[in-house]
C-alpha cells in the first residue's frame, strides 16, 4: 500500500513543523518555497512555549540547553534608566534561526523545492492538485497552506480576507553580548526591559544564543506609530527613490532614517535600550498585521500558521501556535479518513485562533491612533505581555 501524499506550500516554520511531523506518521511530503535559496538569516527572536520544544522532540530534534533562554522578570525603566515597576515571570525565548536550523536539519532528506510560487490549486477524486508559475504541476492526497500571512492558498477561497495594518511598525535587532555596555549586561540577558514613551512601546528580550557553542544576545524591538501612506511609505522607500510597499529588505534602509531612529531613541527611551538601538546597523523594518481567517479547511487544503491567523507580536507565541496547529492536524490524521480529520482540525483549532488574534489586539490597543497614549496600568501591562510563563524550564533530556 502506498504512502499517503501532501504537499506544503511553504517552507518556514510552520511549513518544516509541519512537513517533519507528517514524516513522523509516515506521510511522503514535499516542500515548496517560492524564495529561493535558505532562509536561515531571516527572523529575529522567539517567545516560546512548552508545546513548542514538545513538537520538536517529537520531529527528533534535541533540544540543548543553547536552544532556549530564561526571562525571570519583565521591568520598566523610566526615560532617565531608573526602574519604576518589576514583575517576576517565568519565561523562555528562542530565536527564530535556532529553530530554523533544527527543522532544516531534520527535513535535509525530503524534497525541498525553492523558487516555486503557486499560482492555484484544485480538487481531483480524492485528493487536489497544486499548479505552479513555471507551469509544474502536483497531485497529493492533502495540501497545507503554511505559506504565511500573504497567503497564496488562502487568497484563493477567501479572498475577502486580506491582513489588516494597525498603524504601526516594529523596529528590530539582535545585539551580541559584548555590544551591550558592561553595567548593564546581566538585566539585559535575564529580563525583559521595558520603555513606554507616549504612543510607543520599546523593549529588549534575551534570546537564544547563536550556536550550541555559545554566544549571548538579546533583542531589542520598538514599536512606533506609521501612517500608512505617508510615514510607512518613506521608510520603505530606498536610496534611489524606490518604495518597495509596506516591508523593505534591511540592506536597502536608507542610512539617513537608521540614523534618525538612533537619534530618536537617544531622546525618547531609556540609556539602555537606546544604546541597543545606536549598536545595530542594519536594523529590519516589519509593518505589524492581523488578520483572521473564517475557515482553516476547503476540501483536501488546509491551512496552518500565519496564513490562518496572525496576531501581533506582543503575544510571543506565534510559532508555538504554529506547532499546536500541526501537531492537531496530524493527531487528526492518524485517526483515518482525511476528509473527517480536516473537518475535526478545523473544529479544534479555530477557537485559538481567534483568542490568540484578540488578545494581541488588545494589547496593542493602547498604540493604535484611536487610542493612542491611553494604556493600561503598568504592573498589569507588564503581567500579561509575551508568552506567559512556562511553568517549568524546558528539559534538555
Amino acid at each position: 500500500m502506498s504512502k499517503p501524499r501532501a504537499l506544503v506550500i511553504g517552507g518556514s516554520l510552520s511549513g518544516l513543523i509541519t512537513a517533519n511531523l507528517l514524516r513522523t506518521v509516515g506521510w511522503d511530503v514535499d516542500i515548496f518555497e517560492r524564495a529561493r535559496g535558505d532562509l536561515a538569516g531571516r527572523g529575529a527572536g522567539l517567545g516560546a512555549q512548552a508545546d513548542l520544544f514538545n513538537v520538536m522532540r517529537q520531529i527528533g530534534i534535541r533540544i540543548d540547553r543553547s536552544m532556549w533562554t530564561e526571562v525571570h522578570s519583565h521591568v520598566c525603566l523610566a526615560r532617565s534608566g531608573e526602574s519604576i515597576c518589576k514583575v517576576p515571570v517565568q519565561e523562555v525565548t528562542t530565536a527564530w534561526d535556532r529553530v530554523y536550523g533544527a527543522l532544516r536539519e531534520m527535513y535535509s532528506t525530503g524534497p525541498y523545492h525553492g523558487g516555486m510560487s503557486l499560482t492555484r490549486c484544485e480538487p481531483k477524486e480524492g485528493g487536489v492538485v497544486a499548479e505552479f508559475e513555471n507551469g509544474a504541476r502536483f497531485g497529493a492526497d492533502l495540501l497545507i497552506g503554511a505559506d504565511g500571512i500573504r497567503s497564496t492558498v488562502r487568497r484563493q477561497y477567501v479572498p475577502e480576507i486580506a491582513p489588516r495594518y494597525v498603524g504601526y511598525v516594529a523596529w528590530r535587532g539582535i545585539v551580541d553580548e559584548n555590544n551591550i555596555p558592561s553595567q548593564w549586561r546581566a538585566r539585559t540577558l535575564q529580563h525583559m526591559v521595558f520603555c513606554l514613551p507616549d504612543g510607543e512601546l520599546a523593549f529588549s528580550i534575551p534570546i537564544a544564543d547563536r550556536d550550541a557553542a555559545g554566544g549571548r544576545r538579546c533583542m531589542f524591538v520598538w514599536f512606533r506609530p506609521a501612517d500608512y501612506d505617508s510615514k510607512l511609505r518613506e521608510w520603505c522607500t530606498d536610496a534611489s527613490g524606490v518604495c518597495h510597499g509596506d516591508s523593505i529588505p534591511p540592506p536597502l534602509i536608507r542610512k539617513e532614517v537608521v540614523s534618525e531612529l538612533k537619534l530618536t531613541a537617544r531622546t525618547l527611551l531609556a540609556p539602555q535600550l537606546a544604546e541597543l538601538v545606536a549598536s545595530v546597523q542594519q536594523p529590519i523594518l516589519s509593518a505589524i498585521y492581523d488578520l483572521e481567517s473564517p475557515r482553516m479547511s476547503f476540501g483536501r487544503v488546509a491551512l496552518v500558521g500565519d496564513a490562518a491567523f496572525v496576531a501581533r507580536p506582543h503575544v510571543g507565541t506565534s510559532v508555538t501556535k504554529a506547532a499546536q496547529d500541526a501537531s492537531t492536524l496530524v493527531d487528526e490524521l492518524t485517526k483515518g479518513n482525511v476528509d473527517d480529520a480536516l473537518t475535526a482540525y478545523e473544529r479544534r483549532r479555530m477557537q485559538a485562533g481567534r483568542e490568540l488574534v484578540a488578545r494581541g489586539r488588545l494589547l496593542g490597543e493602547h498604540l493604535e491612533p484611536a487610542s493612542r497614549g491611553i494604556r493600561p496600568p503598568i504592573g498589569a501591562f507588564l503581567r500579561d505581555f509575551g508568552p506567559g510563563s512556562i511553568g517549568e524550564w524546558p528539559s534538555t533530556v
